[in-house]
């Protein structure tokens, strides 16, 4: 499969990651490495723990990842609860109640890119 046709079946901006990393080969490769990435089972495991800290590192690892690579859904769906997550001076996150809301767009959009890219 093409890179083309991963990246419009995520709805990812290849074009942007193509300006950024020069060629479709660097693309591929730090693609196939995000598979390796333990990101969204650090964010899952430390939700299911109630470490809100270690959850948003995962959350916000994710977005970063996902913006460089240019997998867009997931990007977005990733800042969302990013931004949900964010600590306030007491440890508290910023919108907890908003957590169960955002978590499954972020469940969809990552394993649409973990399929998009196992067929590279």
């Amino acid at each position: 499969m093409s890179l083309e046709i991963a990246y419009a079946a995520m709805g990812g901006d290849l074009e942007t990651v193509r300006g950024r990393l020069m060629t479709d080969e660097r693309i591929e490769k730090f693609a196939k490495i995000f598979l390796q990435d333990t990101s969204m089972q650090t964010l899952e495991n430390a939700l299911e723990a109630g470490d809100f800290s270690e959850a948003y590192r995962g959350a916000h690892t994710l977005k970063g990842v996902s913006r460089d690579l240019g997998f867009t859904p997931l990007f977005e769906a990733a800042c969302a609860l990013s931004d949900a997550l964010r600590l306030d001076d007491a440890g508290t996150p910023a919108n907890l109640a908003a957590v169960p809301e955002l978590l499954p767009a972020v469940r969809d959009a990552y394993t649409l890119v973990v399929d998009s890219i196992a067929i590279i």
